[in-house]
């Protein structure tokens, strides 16, 4: 499977619900900026900065590849929603469906 490119884990994660909590600007230093709590939540959260988002995607991108199988919270998650396949990763991450009352 081959690597998964900066702009399309941007895109992964904007098309996830509050996008905007995972993408965006430092509030201490001003910098782009990309979290992993969209996959593996607030707990195990982790912030990665760079000079442009794609830069900051690039170090999550490596995080991630870090901890395939790796015995941790953040490595099951990895692990689990089938990175590097977006695709899977989508379908691990997206919110389940909202269940009508009868």
């Amino acid at each position: 499977m081959k690597r998964p490119t900066a702009k399309e884990v941007l895109r992964l994660i904007n098309s996830l619900p509050e996008s905007d909590l995972h993408i965006s600007k430092c509030p201490i230093s001003g910098q782009p900026c990309v979290t992993n709590e969209w996959f593996a939540g607030g707990f195990a959260g982790r912030s990665f900065e760079g000079k442009t988002f794609e830069e900051a995607a690039e170090k999550l991108i490596d995080y991630m590849y870090e901890h395939v199988g790796h015995d941790s919270i953040v490595g099951k998650a990895v692990t689990e929603s089938g990175f590097p396949d977006l695709e899977r990763v989508y379908e691990y991450c997206k919110p389940a469906p909202v269940e009508e009352e009868v």
